[in-house]
């Protein structure tokens, strides 16, 4: 365990070594630019004792600032990552939360920025210093307790030394020190949601100050000179307001939700609506502090690696899904190409199936003969036996509303494990058919797997630190079937399973051990009779590994490594091996033409239209596009659109398609193609699973748009995604880039709980070795350092609030500026478009939409549709209208917007075209709105050359529409055929594997 925590500290530590290895120091020559702002967004401040200098917090830097105004003094590096700033009481320290190494600690420095040091470290998140008034001491919440919520510490400053202040069930948080410093008032409340302050004494002693009724809440309460008041925010609805013991102050509707600090008795400083205000109480005269900051935006060019979209020689298989290895051990069951294939180790793989339906998730009985899997051949994800001798199956769930997935025999082979889409774990016994819970629902678990006497099964599953973040380790959880008992395990101290999706635990034969991956590379850890780990896991390899599977003897284990499939024998007698796979994939040859006879042609490329005009397609690209001639269709295949509008195909630019598609199946392509979406760029997901949906769609073995993968979203320490990669140390983010590069990545991405500094390392390595872009959930510092990306306005972030949109949903002008002028691209995923749903609600009744939509999906949609109908939506309509504000405003000052909707989250397919409908209803003419979809996307991800629009020598993904997307743009979801790569598909064709099911 010594050397697993010293791995992390190492991690913490070295990063700047790392980048230099990784990647030469010197940046290449970029274009610079300075651009100065005057507003912030969700900017926090802190005043000098002598009352004559801000310290400010703006996009996560500190700056320093004259009482007066002006202009704002950096005092910060961007990868210090420092937020939340408190200057101490005699003027000589400012202690801050700072997220550099990791994890959330408390730094102090000078108030000129320098000698900067560490407070508090370890494990556990520390946030929100507060000096006491003697300046000795430095309050702040924290989860280092590892009991689920937030408390109240105090850290002297001298010494480090720490005492906990506060332990009650309660998430508290954000404490502030009454002026006698006897007293420290705080939140408190479940998860973030803060209804009350409360204050507590050193001696445990505590009362309520002030109380909120729900859905109303509260945040950063900050004493009064006379300790009499307490001054706080108080948001509800999409108002954040300025209170003083219960009483509105100033007239800012979006105030911060940060400390204000007391001026005076009477006077307040504080944030807001993009803003620093002083608000006289008496009065209630607001005068506002004006500051300009200055950031230099660097953006260094790069070689974009392109796709040889003509390529169609024979290509290896990389997308190989859960092989199993068969109990003699001389054989491997897999799923690639959309189908299962069976091969003798040494010997060519051959193919079990033959349709086109999704396969997934094969599994061996334990004598060998048969095999489970699952497949939507009867309509949703079920599951069926295979007798290898006869070739006989049978089907044994028919759940109908819910797919059944991941099945697990049991020892005995009298039962299967598998589970639903909720999370939930199920037994069927195969002889009754009856199902019973065998584990409660939890957040996307990994696959069930049986200790050998059947009376365990264990998990992957998450848990977070505590409820207010939803990050957290994914454990091992095992639970008796017999008692129920839950016991929870960590595979070493603070660290993770992988990812929950195909990494384990997977018990051995015997019981005596479980495998599972860590740390990006392949343990094995014993157990005990009740199958619960024992003891310290072992490394077996060091080198990148996924799912594996035990050997019936228990001497060896099979996994996927980078592409590959190897062997490794558990004892380290020999060392890791390649197991040969002769298998592999290609484009479909095309050499077919068409010509097209469109009644109306939008381009891409303006708002012009064309009326009446022929696009002829040879093989699978735009040969010409000229005006119509009857002459020109004698002796060639005739598409008559001359009733329709024909366009580029739309994309859908944040997908995390493998999640989705293992519940949606052969579904999840055919719905995006009936909804004109022909290409797809994925923003994170399982690595292998990845590449699988690339080359099936790619090869034409399942039907499906045009597909644009990449890995895992490279996270840090804590996760919440079961397809998460979380990096803890320096060799596993080289092992993780590495794979990048074995499985040609088309992009990276990076995610919440990954260092700034280590964001910038992924960047480089994307563009100078990869030749892809790389894109994260945050704005600055990447955009100052030449991100390509953000792949939202704002979503999940580690600091429980956003520096791209306030509580408000307003975005103010430092991100309108910034984004505008910096190059990078920002993808809109407007969740709250689904109020949408009210202007339209007959959408959802659409043949397309339901034949093609997995029923626990449509359902999931319709609700949503009845909420938008039946309930007042002026809140989320609210919200979406500033939203789509902000995109406007980056759109129309050069900037570049790109639409896209997290599925499979709010479902497939059809967030897109309310997200068109979005940004026409607030701000953006249709061809603006559909660019968004179309040339945007394919010039911003590298691939204007050959899509986006259509022109002459560009790939023929094209939509055809009835109606006028230019005029009326729900025009744009009224998808007659649509054609990806030269290929044409109607909605009939679409639908029809799924029209009777």
């Amino acid at each position: 365990m010594n050397g697993q925590r010293k791995r992390r500290v190492t991690f913490a530590f070295s990063s700047t070594l790392l980048i230099a290895v990784l990647i030469s120091a010197a940046p290449n020559a970029g274009t610079k630019r300075r651009v100065a702002v005057h507003e912030g967004t969700n900017i926090s401040v802190t005043l000098s004792p002598d009352r004559q200098t801000i310290l400010m917090d703006l996009q996560e830097t500190l700056w320093s600032l004259p009482i007066a105004g002006g202009a704002a003094k950096r005092l910060t590096d961007p990868f210090q990552e420092p937020a939340r700033p408190d200057w101490s009481p005699k003027g000589d320290l400012v202690a801050f939360q700072s997220f550099k190494g990791g994890t959330f600690h408390i730094w102090l420095m000078k108030p000129d920025g320098t000698r900067v040091r560490q407070l508090t470290d370890g494990h556990g998140d520390d946030r929100e210093p507060r000096f006491s008034p003697d300046g000795k001491g430095v309050a702040f919440s924290s989860d280092r307790a590892f009991r689920g919520n937030y408390d109240i510490w105090v850290a002297e400053v001298d010494s480090g030394k720490l005492t906990q202040w506060t332990s009650a069930p309660a998430d508290e948080f954000e404490p502030a020190w009454s002026p006698d410093g006897s007293e420290i008032a705080f939140v408190s409340g479940t998860g973030a949601n803060g209804g009350s302050i409360r204050s507590a004494n050193a001696s445990g002693q505590n009362k309520t100050v002030v109380t909120v009724a729900a859905p109303a809440r509260v945040n950063s309460p900050s004493w009064s000179p006379d300790g009499k008041k307490i001054a706080y925010t108080q948001f509800e609805g999409r108002t954040t307001r300025l209170m003083v013991s219960g009483a509105t102050v100033g007239t800012a509707d979006d105030v911060f939700p940060f400390p204000p600090t007391w001026l005076s008795a009477n006077q307040i400083l504080y944030t807001g609506n993009g803003k620093i205000f002083v608000t006289a109480l008496g009065s209630g005269e607001t005068r506002a502090i004006p500051f300009q900051a200055s950031f230099e935006l660097n953006r260094s060019p790069y070689k974009h690696r392109q796709p040889d979209f003509e390529l169609t020689a024979p290509r290896p298989v990389k997308g190989i899904l859960a092989p199993a290895l068969s109990p003699d051990g001389h054989r491997v069951v897999f799923e690639a190409l959309n189908q299962l294939w069976l091969m003798e180790i040494g010997g060519k793989p051959e193919p079990l199936t033959h349709d086109n339906f999704y396969k997934q998730s094969p599994a061996w009985s334990p004598d060998g003969a048969r095999i489970a899997y699952c497949s939507d051949k009867g309509g949703t994800a079920d599951i069926y036996i295979l007798d290898l001798a006869s070739k006989t199956e049978r089907r044994v769930t028919k759940l109908g509303d819910a797919p059944a997935l991941n099945p697990a025999w049991s020892p005995d082979g009298t039962k299967l494990a598998f589970q639903k889409q909720d999370g939930t774990t199920y037994t069927i016994d195969l002889a009754s058919g009856a199902i019973q819970v065998a584990i409660q629902p939890t957040y996307e678990p990994g696959s069930p797997s049986w200790s050998a006497n059947g009376k365990a099964i264990s998990v992957a599953a998450l848990k977070p630190y505590s409820r207010r973040f939803r990050e957290g380790t994914s454990l091992i959880e095992t639970v008796d079937l017999a008692t129920g008992k839950v016991t929870f395990t960590e595979p070493a101290p603070y660290l993770s399973i992988s990812t929950r999706t195909i990494d384990g635990p997977v018990y051995s034969p015997d019981g005596s051990r479980m495998a599972f991956v860590m740390d990006g590379y392949l343990w094995v850890r014993p157990v005990d009779a009740n199958g619960v780990p024992a003891e310290e896991a072992r490394p077996v390899n060091e080198e990148m590994t996924d799912a594996p599977t035990w050997s019936r003897d228990g001497k060896r284990l099979l996994y996927l490594s980078n592409g590959k499939l190897r062997m490794v024998a558990v004892d380290g007698s020999t060392p890791p091996a390649a197991v040969p796979l002769d298998l592999t994939w290609h484009r479909q040859a095309s050499t077919k033409k068409i010509l097209i006879h469109a009644g109306q042609l939008w381009d891409g490329l303006g708002p012009g239209v064309r009326a009446n005009v022929d696009i002829t397609i040879s093989g699978r690209r735009i040969q010409k596009i000229e005006p119509h001639r009857e002459g020109l269709h004698r002796g060639t295949e005739v598409v008559d659109a001359s009733g329709l509008t024909v366009m580029p195909g739309l994309w859908e630019s944040h997908n995390h398609a493998y999640g989705g598609l293992a519940q949606y199946g052969d579904r999840a392509g055919r719905l995006w193609l009936a909804y004109g979406i022909t290409d797809i760029q994925s923003q994170g997901d399982q690595a292998h699973g990845q590449m699988e949906i690339k080359e099936s769609f790619g090869s034409e073995s399942r039907v499906g748009p045009r597909y644009f993968a990449t890995g895992e979203p490279i996270d840090g320490e804590r996760g919440y995604y079961a397809g998460d990669h979380g990096v803890t140390n320096e060799k596993q983010l080289q092992m993780e880039l590495a794979r990048a590069q074995a499985l040609e990545y088309d992009n990276l991405k990076t995610y919440v709980r990954l260092p700034h500094e280590l964001q910038q390392a992924v960047l480089k390595f994307a563009h100078e070795k990869l030749g892809v872009w790389a894109a994260s959930h945050y704005g600055l510092p990447g955009l100052t350092f030449g991100m390509d990306g953000m792949t939202h306005v704002s979503a999940t972030s580690r600091w429980g609030y956003s520096y791209t949109r306030s509580y408000a949903g307003v975005s103010y002008l430092d991100i309108r500026t910034l984004f505008a002028a910096a190059g990078e691209f920002l993808i809109s995923t407007p969740f709250t478009a689904s109020a949408l749903y009210a202007e339209d609600p007959k959408i959802l009744d659409d043949p397309r939409i339901a034949t093609l939509n997995p029923p626990w999906s449509q359902k999931t949609m319709r609700e949503a549709r009845d909420r938008a109908v039946n309930t007042d939506q002026s809140i989320p309509l609210a919200n979406l209208k500033a939203e789509e504000e902000t995109l406007a405003s980056v759109l129309h000052n050069g900037g570049t917007v790109i639409l896209g909707t997290d599925s499979p989250l709010p479902g497939l397919a059809m967030l897109i075209h309310l997200g068109l409908r979005a940004e026409v209803k607030y701000g953006l003419a249709p061809w603006e709105a559909l660019q968004t979809a179309t040339l945007a996307p394919a010039r911003a991800l590298g691939y204007g050359k050959d899509l986006g629009s259509v022109e002459a020598g560009k790939l023929a993904d094209l939509v055809f529409v009835s109606g006028d997307p230019l005029r009326d743009i729900k025009d744009a979801a009224n998808v007659r055929r649509v054609m990806v790569d030269g290929r044409l598909y109607s909605m009939a064709e679409l639908m029809e594997p799924f029209a009777a099911k």
